[in-house]
């Protein structure tokens, strides 16, 4: 690259901490991953502010997509609808991704930090979140016959997510591509445990709950007679 190249592409950058330089660099990791996502890892130029804002936004689209798709193509009960439990298990997956990536990750020699790791994982699911929503649109003007296109554009979004994420977690992590295919695989299993381990405790919960109601109630019957 040249003097005068160098010179114009700091003239163009945007400046730091602004709201520009935030969007810049979401730009620049879902075109240019490698790019984008070492400067994110290593030069801070993440922010877990909008990385926060593309989770809800994602939560918000999945509430909008059970009730406002499509009749041709929404097989959900809209009568059942429940905003806060789909928004919570939607958003809620992302944290165990993350949560799980960081466990296994750290016993994997992994150098990426839960801040970096939730940070490339909300910017990834932006390409996502755009086919959810154009989804959604096109799913009420579209007929049968033409569901393969409104279903590829969401494809897109998929591919495009799996690419931008497995891209961001190389980076973060410093891993080679097999090491890192490997360490997602590891990933789901032990986010399959943790959700084991939670319904686990819950079930413990409720049964000792329910011993101790019983038991207090034996005590005060034992009283009154």
């Amino acid at each position: 690259m040249t003097g005068s190249s160098a010179s114009e592409k700091l003239a163009k950058m945007p400046k730091p901490g602004t709201v520009r330089e935030k969007l810049y660099y979401l730009k620049l990791s879902l075109f240019h991953p490698f790019e984008g996502f070492y400067d994110i890892r290593f030069r801070g130029k993440g922010s877990l502010v909008l990385a926060f804002i593309i989770i809800a936004v994602y939560g918000a689209v999945e509430c909008a997509a059970y009730q406002y798709t499509g009749f041709i193509f929404n097989l959900n009960d809209i009568h059942e609808m429940n905003s806060i439990s789909i928004f919570l298990s939607s958003t809620l997956i992302i944290g165990l991704f993350c949560l799980s990536n960081w466990t296994v990750t750290t016993l994997f020699n992994g150098k990426g930090n839960m801040r970096s790791i939730f940070t490339v994982t909300a910017y990834s699911m932006v390409p996502y979140v755009i086919s959810r929503i154009v989804y959604v649109f096109l799913s009420n003007y579209v007929i049968e016959d033409e569901a393969m296109i409104v279903n590829m554009i969401v494809g897109v979004g998929v591919v495009w997510f799996v690419f931008l994420l497995v891209a961001g977690l190389c980076v973060a992590h410093e891993y080679g591509l097999f090491k890192n295919l490997a360490a997602l695989v590891v990933t789901a299993i032990a986010a399959f445990i943790i959700i084991f381990v939670f319904v686990l405790f819950l079930t413990l919960e409720e049964k000792m709950f329910s011993f101790i109601v019983d038991v207090v109630k034996e005590f005060i019957r034992r009283q009154t007679l």
